[in-house]
């Protein structure tokens, strides 16, 4: 197994494993580590130890040496550059017009490499960028585009804890967080509350959630029935880290706070009583029915009602309904009515009476005697020509006697009535 030195490279950054040689190193020691870009300043974080193969990522990279105070001294020259450095990017940026935002400028520690962070929505072209800072700075330059995380960690600052920012102080790598950490601390979801300086999601949310799920278990969840002291009741609510829930009773619906073991003590008392009616053959009482609504009561009501009463009162033995017709003086009901009776009626009404009293007995027979079934045998003849032929001219009452005799209603009238029974007398004494 390797025996590995951890070392950072900077004070919240990740640990790589270097190979210490001979060299007696102690925690927080100085030292010159070789790395793939050349020279670099580092810190000791853990003295000497033995990994597994597993745990070394490539070649191991030996420690060079311990850093001595001019090279503390050189490395604070060139971070005194750094300042001016961004500035004059920032100026080739906007001549560029770039979407770009920097962050930070850092040299290496043998000062070969100049190296600039910066943040932007999207991939940026700056390859001429690159060629005009190295005519301008006359070394290697490195452009890096980080997210808003590394941009905090990098420039540090306070969270909304007061404290300084966790990514900024130890932490060294960025936790995963979702909003469901949120969600089972029932933390409130409001990004304002739950987002710290970088706009995203707390890292401090992923601190407890294991623990919170460990304590949330041991709780009923929201929607399930318990059995309390003062009777059955629904889950509404928890407090996980006083391990108490909201109860809302089904008896009054009122919201009691139970602790657990007192829920626990009334479903065991309970299950007891249960099984002691159970042995001794008692069962379970019927509960009484309980007393509805009002509401409730009144559509019972309205469903029991007898409607058949009500519903003859609309029949009109099988006739259609319709409204009564108003009573009128009689005078009026017999304008009204002659007013309904058709023409035709009134018309043949006073043709029946002036025939009555005109008429001799011949021309009274001649519509029965003469009427035109001769004419309605012959149905290319017409009355007139009928008339013609038997030389005689056709009386004007004798004219219309099918309308008289084809109407859908008999007369009903006095008049017509009376000069029958007077035909009939005629005949009879004939």
């Amino acid at each position: 197994m390797p025996v590995v030195v951890g070392v950072r490279f900077k004070d919240s950054g990740k640990i790589y494993y270097f190979d210490p040689g001979n060299l007696d190193l102690r925690t927080g020691d100085p030292v010159i580590v070789e790395t793939v870009r050349g020279l670099e300043l580092a810190r000791v974080a853990f003295e000497r130890r033995e990994v597994g193969d597993d745990a070394i990522v490539g070649e191991l990279k030996p420690v060079v040496r311990r850093a001595e105070d001019a090279d503390l001294a050189r490395m604070a020259e060139l971070q005194q550059y750094h300042a001016e450095a961004l500035a004059r990017c920032a100026e080739k940026v906007q001549e560029h017009g770039l979407p770009m935002k920097l962050v930070k400028a850092e040299y290496s520690f043998d000062g070969s490499r100049l190296t600039f962070y910066f943040t932007a929505d999207q991939r940026v072209d700056f390859r001429q960028l690159v060629r005009d800072l190295a005519r301008t700075f006359k070394t290697r330059i490195e452009l890096r585009q980080i997210g808003p995380r590394d941009e905090a960690k990098m420039l540090g600052g306070i969270g909304p804890c007061g404290r300084i920012l966790c990514c900024a102080s130890f932490l060294p790598d960025y936790a995963r967080v979702t909003i469901k950490m949120a969600k089972d601390q029932d933390l409130p979801l409001n990004p304002s509350k739950i987002s710290g300086v970088c706009g995203r999601l707390l890292c401090c949310l992923s601190y407890e959630h294991e623990q919170y799920l460990e304590m949330r278990s041991q709780l009923p969840k929201r929607g399930t029935w318990v059995m309390t002291p003062d009777g059955p009741g629904e889950v509404v609510g928890q407090h996980v880290l006083k391990q108490q829930v909201l109860v809302q009773l089904a008896s009054s619906g009122m919201i009691e706070t139970y602790d657990i073991p007192q829920i626990t003590l009334a479903t065991e008392q309970v299950a007891a009583l249960a099984r002691a009616r159970a042995a001794e053959g008692i069962t379970p009482v019927r509960p009484a029915k309980t007393d509805r609504g009002e509401r409730r009561m009144l559509r019972d009501e309205v469903d029991a009602f007898e409607w058949s009463d009500d519903l003859n009162l609309l029949e009109d033995d099988g006739l259609s309904f319709s409204p009564p017709a108003p009573v009128l003086p009689s005078t009026v009901e017999s304008n009204r009515d002659a007013e309904q009776q058709p023409a035709a009626k009134s018309r043949a009404r006073r043709r029946g009476g002036s025939a009555n009293k005109a008429a001799p007995p011949a021309a009274a027979k001649a519509p029965e005697k003469a009427a035109p079934p001769a004419a309605a045998k012959a149905p290319g003849k017409t009355p007139t020509a009928a008339a013609k032929t038997s030389g005689k001219t056709a009386p004007p009452a004798a004219a219309k006697p099918p309308t008289k005799l084809a109407s859908p209603e008999p007369a009903a009238t006095a008049g017509s009535d009376a000069s029958k029974r007077r035909r009939r007398r005629r005949n009879a004494g004939k």
